[in-house]
């Protein structure tokens, strides 16, 4: 399976005030994004640009202008492996419902203190934030669904 991750400006959970820029299917963990996170926007417009040039050299890129949310938990965003941020004056970045830390600091922490974080309680302010309209299937994602066919005359 695919690390997805999803990419704002403004707060996510500001529905009134956020804007959806686009999601990754794959690699979207800090290590797969070198694009944001070896110069590490200090301005919306950067971070615009950043995403922009993710959208140009990726095939796995979900663009808002092309459908709709490209997941199957479109009434939970955070569902989604990272989600990166600008809000603030700063790149934020969650996993899941762990809470936003600053993508500077994230990036700093030792191996054993993001698996801490990982283990962490769940940010309530998190759940169950709904994106607006449903998922679209025609979305680029990594989900993968199988269904066994049982075979005729075999058991």
């Amino acid at each position: 399976m695919g690390t997805r991750a999803a990419f704002w400006i403004g707060d996510p959970r500001d529905k009134k005030n956020r804007q959806w820029l686009g999601c990754v299917a794959w690699d979207g963990y800090p290590e797969g994004l070198p694009e944001l996170t070896e110069k590490i926007p200090a301005t919306e417009k950067e971070f615009k640009e950043v995403v922009k040039e993710i959208k140009k050299e990726r095939e796995d890129f979900a663009d808002p202008k092309k459908g709709g949310w490209p997941f199957p938990w479109a009434d939970d965003i955070f569902l989604t492996d990272y989600t990166y941020a600008f809000f603030h004056d700063k790149v934020y970045v969650t996993v899941y419902h762990r809470g936003f830390v600053p993508l500077e600091e994230f990036l700093g922490w030792s191996d054993a203190k993001k698996r801490k974080y990982r283990k962490m309680r769940d940010d309530p302010t998190l759940e169950n934030v709904s994106i607006d309209g449903q998922w679209d299937r025609r979305q680029p994602d990594s989900i993968i669904i199988l269904q066994a066919r049982k075979e005729e005359g075999g058991s």
